[in-house]
């Protein structure tokens, strides 16, 4: 099987270790994801990250993917949202078409599981988790995953909260502001786009702080430049985003 990693996002984010904005509370954390994905001796055979949204959990993932495919020859690293999970928990008829869906994920050598808050309350979604939990590490495969709910506030099933905690569970901090406008700038190279100058430092004060804002922001921003035929620039972004600051 040709190594792979799938992911719901465009083929240019790129996410590395290289790529990660580090903040020194995260040092430690980013470390052991590393080594983790990596598959050196000693280590367990699941990582679970939990932390607030924006604080880099999905990069991470990605990383630790992209690490694995490079380790691991002739292997697949897999990546799956739970909310695409739900989605055919809800939508596929039997239980034999959501094992077939599946059955390529617990083949992976190397899984990640991104949102998995999305399955907390939901049986059959919480079962497949299990399931795939079982299936990758007991055929020698690395499982990973990545919530932003602390693990004292876990609200899934005994047996599936059991498996997370059998493994590594790190903490993700959010980034300080001295670094969120290097996070937003890599938003923006993702997407094609250049913030030139203080422009991100400017912006990130501005807009809200989660990821879906701040790519909707990017996004419209992007599409005004285009439409204008104008550079990206402070005022540019206020026009785009009919930001009215005083000035």
């Amino acid at each position: 099987m040709v190594a792979q990693l799938k992911f719901p996002y465009p083929i240019d984010r790129n996410d590395s270790f290289d790529t990660f904005i580090l903040d020194e509370k995260n040092g430690d954390t980013v470390r052991l994801c590393e080594a983790f994905a990596s598959g050196g001796e000693g280590q367990p055979s699941s990582l679970v990250l939990y932390g607030p949204r924006g604080s880099g959990k999905t990069h991470l993932l990605g990383a630790m993917g992209a690490l694995a495919k490079e380790t691991i020859n002739e292997s697949a690293a897999l990546y799956l949202d739970c909310d695409k999970l739900n989605e055919k928990v809800s939508r596929l008829k039997t239980y034999g078409e959501l094992k077939a869906y599946l059955e390529s994920y617990e083949k992976a050598a190397f899984l990640a599981l991104d949102n998995l808050d999305a399955v907390s309350g939901i049986s059959e979604a919480e079962e497949q988790v299990f399931h795939l939990y079982n299936a990758v590490t007991q055929s020698g495969g690395r499982f990973s995953a990545a919530l932003t709910a602390t693990p004292s506030t876990w609200r899934f099933s005994d047996e599936l909260a059991t498996r997370l905690l059998w493994g590594q569970v790190l903490e993700l901090k959010p980034v300080g502001d001295d670094q969120r406008g290097k996070v937003l700038e890599k938003m923006a190279r993702d997407s094609g786009m250049t913030l030139p100058g203080n422009v991100a430092a400017w912006l990130i004060t501005r807009i809200d702080r989660d990821p879906e804002s701040q790519r909707e922001a990017l996004a419209r921003i992007d599409l005004y430049s285009l439409e204008k035929g104008r550079k990206v620039s402070i005022q540019l972004i206020r026009e785009a985003l009919q930001i009215n600051d005083g000035f």
